[in-house]
């Protein structure tokens, strides 16, 4: 089955309400579709009533129907954000392969009694433009009363193409391209082992998924994950090469890394410095900035999942196992995360979640980063989730009695319990933090004195033994 890309732009809008004091709004789109879980959400427009985003995203399915649901806020600091309007999009309207770029009238927008202070008021209708674009497909016309069909190239050529007959092909098997060595990791579902390929001589992590540990959906699941995996191509993300689908076992074909993972090298080097840390988040920030963008949430950030390649300043921190787990259901996700210590609080109290907890993950990487513990702990694991749902952390001295006021002030903008509160992946790298880190020549932000890699060594080997769970072998 072929996956669609719904290329989703919104441009800008005009009329708009302005609910502020000054008669202008802060105005942001939230995208969302009737055909799966992506959710994306815009930049935020600080006071106008004719904002401009030019953002575009992409949506992936693998029918050219359903429908696509846009709602514009207005961002609010102290209170609730409060809608502007919203439209929904039939897409079998669009399914002609050809780019559109039309305006379209805000339904459901504030009363006028919520419009008497907009600035330069009109009795135009709010609207809001967007451009939608099915890529890949094309309008061909039926012989048979002319009616249109909607078909890649692809698919048609297998149509046309003539049937030959041939002998059945041989069964695919990894041992063909690749000399499998020892095993380099465990999941809840496979292995990860070492692998040669023959032709060049050069190393590969391949992941092993046994067939025999997950249903028919799971697999159907995972299958279309790693079209979309097939899609991203980014410094900071583990590269999916290939797939070798065999009758028992599915092999990932990933970048290999040598350098181990994050916390590990952390723990060898002795000394770290809270510009070390900002460069490693805004690295994470940069992926996920990336993948958000393309539609895809990681949903399981945490330390194993971050790995290093390279050395000194050519030294890449990699995201790993990106979206494959994160379709598998509820069950799974709760046993795959164990410790609860990087889940956001939506996940844990079981409310719809969005692109957003991986925001909340690298929030509680970065503080571990700073300090050498987590910001959420408690004496059972019931006090544990209650403290994560709450939101309630501190910086404790003297662990945070070195760490810049701007680093504090980065992590409480990111640990933030409502979501749509929570800073986007985009806002997080607009940060004075980040933005500061950046500079080769600061001189602001020093050495953390008071961080702990004793504190920091004991937490990584405790998050180790409570997430090291045994799995059962996969058969070679």
């Amino acid at each position: 089955m072929p996956i669609y890309d719904l290329k989703i732009a919104a441009v800008e809008a005009r009329n708009i309400a302005g609910l502020d004091k000054s008669g202008t709004s802060d105005p942001y789109c939230v995208i969302k579709n009737s055909f799966n879980k992506q959710t994306f959400k815009t930049k935020v427009v600080k006071k106008s009533i004719s904002p401009k985003w030019g953002q575009e995203f992409t949506f992936f399915t693998s029918k050219p129907e359903g429908e696509v649901h846009i709602k514009l806020w207005d961002r609010k600091l102290l209170t609730k954000d409060k809608p502007l309007g919203e439209i929904m999009l039939s897409l079998d309207k669009f399914a002609d392969g050809k780019e559109h770029d039309e305006w379209f009238q805000l339904v459901n927008v504030p009363p006028l009694s919520d419009k008497k202070k907009q600035k330069n008021p009109t009795t135009e209708p709010a609207e809001v433009r967007v451009k939608v674009h099915f890529v890949g497909l094309e309008v061909k016309d039926k012989k048979d009363g002319g009616k249109e069909e909607i078909g890649t190239n692809s698919e048609k050529n297998k149509e046309q193409a003539p049937k030959k007959e041939s002998k059945p092909d041989k069964p695919v098997s990894i041992e063909d391209k690749y000399d499998l060595g020892k095993i380099i990791g465990r999941g809840a579902f496979s292995v990860v082992k070492e692998g040669i390929r023959k032709a060049s001589g050069k190393k590969y992590a391949i992941k092993c998924i046994s067939k025999k540990l997950i249903d028919k959906k799971e697999l159907s699941l995972l299958e279309r994950e790693i079209d979309i995996m097939k899609k991203l191509q980014h410094p900071n993300i583990i590269q999916l090469m290939e797939v070798i689908d065999t009758p028992d076992t599915l092999f990932l074909v990933l970048e290999y890394v040598s350098g181990g993972e994050l916390f590990d090298s952390i723990v060898n080097k002795g000394s770290y410095s809270e510009i070390d840390a900002a460069k490693i988040v805004r690295q994470i920030l940069e992926a996920i900035r990336y993948v958000h963008s393309n539609g895809i949430a990681h949903r399981d950030l945490k330390p194993e999942n971050l790995l290093l390649s390279g050395e000194g300043k050519e030294e890449f921190v990699k995201i790993a196992d990106f979206g494959l787990s994160k379709d598998f259901g509820q069950e799974q996700l709760q046993t795959s995360c164990g410790t609860p210590d990087y889940v956001a609080p939506e996940v844990l109290m079981g409310e719809p979640y969005d692109m957003s907890v991986d925001l909340w993950s690298i929030g509680v990487i970065c503080y571990v980063l700073l300090c050498g513990f987590p910001p959420f702990y408690g004496e059972t694991q019931k006090e544990l989730f209650e403290n994560i749902m709450s939101g309630t952390f501190d910086f404790p001295d003297p662990e945070w009695s070195d760490v810049s006021d701007a680093a504090k002030h980065f992590i409480q903008k990111i640990l933030v319990v409502n979501p749509n509160e929570r800073y986007t992946a985009e806002e997080a790298l607009d940060d004075p933090w980040m933005k500061e880190s950046s500079e080769p020549t600061s001189k602001k932000i020093q050495r953390l004195q008071s961080f702990s890699v004793q504190k920091f060594k004991e937490y990584n080997q405790k998050y180790k033994e409570a997430n090291n769970t045994p799995q059962k072998p996969i058969d070679d």
